[in-house]
């Protein structure tokens, strides 16, 4: 008899790493704390980013993925994942999913419009185990 192997997701609340908030022109915001993805199978990020009533040539949401490490942990210097949301249509919403491996891990995000604000929101969820039957 073949066994199936089925996922364990647990959803979260959105904006549960980031709530949704303004993000002035050139500002930068991260994660108050760590999305902690050590007991789980697989983590994965959701980020949503709005642009204003307006975009200047200087657009777009950068995103940086910082892994931590070590049993204290520390986050590392440098971004493990950056990605770029292009922010091209006024007041359009658009996002993008990541999905990380079991860890812990920091989110940054940079408001690449030197001019106008963008709202912004980071929601996580897990993969927490498989299970086979």
């Amino acid at each position: 008899m073949a066994s199936n192997t089925t996922p364990t997701y647990a959803s979260s609340t959105a904006g549960n790493v980031i709530a949704s908030a303004s993000l002035a022109a050139s500002a930068t915001t991260n994660s108050s704390t760590a999305m902690d993805f050590s007991a789980a199978f697989q983590g994965q990020v959701h980020v949503l980013n709005t642009p204003g009533g307006s975009v200047a040539a200087t657009r777009g949401l950068k995103i940086e993925i910082f892994r931590r490490y070590g049993t204290t942990p520390t986050t590392a210097q440098t971004a493990m994942l950056t990605y770029t949301l292009p922010s091209t249509t006024a007041s359009t919403a658009e996002s993008m999913d990541i999905f990380l491996d079991s860890g812990v891990y920091n989110i940054k995000l940079t408001n690449l419009d030197a001019t106008n604000a963008v709202t912004v929101e980071v929601t996580s969820d897990k993969i927490s185990a498989l299970a086979t039957a």
